[in-house]
């Protein structure tokens, strides 16, 4: 398989990612109805863990101390960087908190030129630009303001694209990407837990309701444990600015989730936006000169005569 094809079928998968990820504000808002913040990151990230473990028990054999390493340092940007975007839902909308977040679109390809000195297609830039008035006409209303929650969504954003970069960087180097993936989660846990304790929330499990129950249920299985590992898996090809502009289609899905589980509005501006979106991630992804070079090569091929 030809490197080329590679990247491409890493990036596309993480449109999977995308997908899952898509539900995650619904379902965050749905586990916070009668469980407490950090009780939900211990929840999903500590099960994730153990679940993985017991699944691909034979990577065990696997481990190194680069994959202890890298997947804990995965791990605290993940407890940092979530932690800060739950506590920043009870003070916004799902809408905005999506809209926000999205600037890691035009954040990750400035901070891969800042320190690794790749810098980006004008038309990454151009695509992200286009993607984020996309994902504002998708969520916004007319009242836009800055508020605790958006603030908190920034700092998430720019945790997020630290973290896409750091994946990118470290995924090709581990002995196993699953037990990359479970160290995370681990951590993550540990670390959530911890704070779960220290900050005295009580977890009563008679008081949690079936709709938290199975936002949890989401967020652990398949946002958690299925959906960062084949980030993690895929990013060993993708190319980090073009896996943010990709995974921004999650704010499509989101809204598909909100309007079919939680009530949203699906109107002709939100249709608008959605369009938006994946002009820009098709010209992020359009090569013209590798589509003319194909044509090309099939033109001279002796073997395309031969019928």
């Amino acid at each position: 398989m030809e490197v080329s094809r590679k990247v491409w079928l890493s990036e596309m998968t993480m449109l999977l990612v995308a997908m899952i990820w898509g539900g995650t504000f619904v379902a965050a808002q749905f586990a916070q109805e009668t469980i407490p913040t950090f009780w939900i990151l211990a929840i999903r990230f500590i099960l994730a863990g153990l679940m993985m473990s017991l699944v691909f028990w034979k990577e065990w054999k696997k481990l190194d101390r680069k994959t202890i390493r890298y997947g804990a340092t995965i791990g605290l940007l993940l407890f940092l960087g979530i932690g800060v975007q739950m506590v920043g839902l009870k003070f916004t909308t799902p809408a905005k908190q999506s809209f926000v977040l999205v600037s890691y679109v035009i954040i990750v390809p400035i901070l891969e030129w800042i320190f690794y000195g790749k810098r980006p297609a004008k038309k990454i830039f151009f695509s992200g630009i286009l993607c984020i008035i996309g994902v504002g006409l998708l969520s916004l209303n007319d009242q836009l303001k800055l508020s605790f929650g958006d603030a908190c969504t920034l700092v998430y954003a720019l945790i997020f694209s630290i973290q896409v970069l750091k994946v990118a960087d470290y995924s090709p180097q581990v002995g196993s990407r699953i037990l990359f993936s479970i160290f995370q989660f681990l951590t993550a846990g540990a670390l959530s837990l911890l704070l779960a304790l220290l900050s005295k929330e009580v977890l009563v499990v008679e008081t949690v309701s079936k709709t938290s129950f199975w936002g949890i249920v989401y967020l652990t299985v398949f946002n958690t444990a299925l959906a960062f590992t084949i980030q993690n898996m895929a990013q060993k090809y993708a190319r980090p600015a073009n896996t943010a502009l990709i995974m921004a289609t999650e704010s499509i899905f989101g809204a598909f989730a909100a309007y079919f589980f939680a009530g949203e509005i699906f109107d002709l501006r939100k249709i608008i936006g959605c369009s938006f979106i994946f002009i820009a991630i098709f010209f992020a992804q359009f090569n013209p000169k590798a589509l003319g070079a194909r044509k090309e090569g099939k033109k001279h091929d002796p073997k395309a005569n031969q019928s």
